[in-house]
């Protein structure tokens, strides 16, 4: 088992008008045909409000889920973003006839206390949910995963970018039908507390400024904005989704991203142009894997659109 060493690549914060934003990466790199534990990269809480207006507020993250490309439930993309193959092995991008990751859920290292491994009929996990915890908005936390990356045949493939689905929950039972009505209820830690308000005026020692932090965390009577129930990290899916489809908080062009790369000695073999290829779930295996009774107690368990 070969372990990459860590690649903390933590995004730049990004706020926009009445959208929540929690931004997650993954952690590491990872070369072909390795296993790895690795991790998202969940870097602040969510928030409301304006870049440049205040006050802003900043509210925790409660949970996480997670989607991984698996089998013919994917799509295969060149670098400019053009669909190579629906399904299959991505025009022999890999080794294999399909892509499976090998992924399985890691206990602990997280402030989430649950994960859940949510598996296909034969037992293969293709999602994961993180609960019962809650990540206060001026922290970060990483909850952990393991995968195994595939074999590149391609030589001239340098970099293989494995799309995830990962969407961290802002707050608890709501839809795009009830998001922005209220009441939010402030999130308690794992010892039972109510997470404390982040407050940057202190004398003294101080924490960051409000340019870097939101001011203050508060309950809000109608709940933590229109749009803040959840950050969904991937853009407009393949084939539609029943749940998934609400352009107020699908992302325009951004999806948490593991990259798996090709070795020296292979990309040395190329006689043609090296390029990159992505790979991604689609529409309708979000809509099985992270389906409302999947993802309780986030959503409700008979929502039927917008999540």
């Amino acid at each position: 088992m070969k372990y990459s060493t860590l690649n903390y690549c933590f995004l730049a914060a990004l706020l926009a008008a009445g959208q929540a934003f929690a931004h997650t990466g993954v952690r590491d790199k990872v070369v072909e045909g390795t296993s790895i534990y690795t991790a998202f990269s969940l870097t602040h809480g969510c928030a409301s409000g304006s870049a440049g207006k205040q006050p802003v507020q900043s509210y925790p993250v409660v949970g996480q889920s997670a989607v991984f490309p698996y089998g013919n439930n994917v799509v295969w993309r060149d670098k400019a973003g053009a669909i190579i193959q629906k399904g299959g092995n991505g025009n022999d991008t890999i080794s294999v006839a399909t892509l499976s990751l090998g992924v399985s859920g890691v206990d602990g290292g997280t402030v989430f206390k649950t994960i859940e491994e949510i598996v296909n009929s034969e037992g293969v996990v293709q999602g994961l949910l993180w609960k019962d915890g809650v990540m206060a908005p001026q922290m970060a936390t990483l909850p952990l995963f393991r995968v195994t990356a595939p074999k590149i045949a391609n030589n001239c493939v340098e970099n293989l970018k494995i799309r995830i689905g990962v969407i961290n929950y802002c707050d608890v039972g709501k839809t795009a039908a009830d998001d922005g009505k209220g009441p939010y209820k402030a999130p308690k830690d794992l010892l039972n507390k109510k997470i404390k308000m982040v407050n940057s005026e202190k004398t003294g020692f101080k924490q960051k400024s409000p340019s870097q932090v939101s001011q203050f965390f508060e309950d809000m009577p109608k709940g933590n904005g229109d749009n803040n129930r959840a950050d969904w990290w991937f853009t407009a899916l393949d084939g539609g989704s029943i749940y998934y489809n609400d352009p107020d908080v699908l992302q325009p062009t951004f999806w948490t991203t593991m990259t798996v790369t090709n070795t020296p000695e292979d990309l040395a073999k190329c006689t043609g142009t090296k390029t990159d290829v992505s790979v991604e779930p689609n529409g309708a295996a979000f809509d099985e894997i992270l389906s409302p009774a999947n993802t309780q107690p986030f959503v409700p368990a008979n929502a039927q659109n917008n999540l």
